[in-house]
């Protein structure tokens, strides 16, 4: 048992110590082989890559918010349930609630990285 825990301590050690180089390798050598990205291209141009970005910033947009109030919801429901129910029936809830609240992380951090993607083409 002891020699695992060493060797993942090892392995971390030096996994993490390689990619603090590697990065920084790539800052420094690599920064001039990819260019800035410009105004979007033919893409962001045309007439459906315009509607296409506007649908992608309106979507993403009101999913921000909808996502947590939605998720609180559900979560103020299973608390409820929770105090109004049988013991037997709290640990489903409340791993309904944790399946809830990574839902709302997930989905959230989905929508931020859509929106990311979709603002390099802006």
């Amino acid at each position: 048992m002891k020699k695992k825990t060493t060797f993942k301590k090892k392995f971390s050690k030096i996994a993490s110590i390689v990619s603090l180089a590697l990065i920084s390798l790539h800052n420094k050598v690599f920064a001039e082989v990819v260019p800035e990205p410009g105004d979007g291209g033919e893409i962001r141009n045309s007439k459906i890559g315009q509607g296409v970005y506007k649908l992608v910033n309106d979507v993403t947009g009101t999913l921000q918010w909808v996502l947590p109030v939605v998720g609180a919801c559900f979560i103020v429901y299973y608390v409820i349930r929770i105090q109004t129910g049988e013991e037997q029936d709290a640990m489903r809830y409340k791993k309904s609630i944790i399946r809830v609240l990574i839902c709302i992380v997930v989905g959230v951090l989905a929508v931020t990285i859509i929106n990311l993607i979709s603002r390099y083409f802006a």
